[in-house]
């Protein structure tokens, strides 16, 4: 399959006209801003480990898993405390 080229050659390195650009920002999704405090806590290495293998297989390996299963677990046990 050859690609069509000859539009990029045509702008020399300009950005696409505007009706030809397709819209990429349908809304502002973003939540609102929270101010936020560290919290850090010691627990044994295992239990950091596999807290952090659980907040990996809910969130995904990425940065804030952990924070996103703290979130979670915080606010089940405001539901059955509170």
């Amino acid at each position: 399959m050859a690609t069509n080229i000859t539009k990029l050659k045509s702008n020399k390195g300009a950005p696409p006209a505007v009706d030809a650009a397709p819209e990429v920002i349908l809304q502002d999704t973003r939540a609102e801003k929270v101010a936020e405090r560290p919290l850090q806590v010691r627990v044994p290495v295992t239990v950091f480990e596999e807290f952090s293998e659980q907040a990996g297989r809910e969130y995904g390996f990425s940065h804030g898993a952990k924070k996103q299963l703290f979130l979670k677990m915080w606010k089940a046990y405001k539901a059955q405390n509170m």
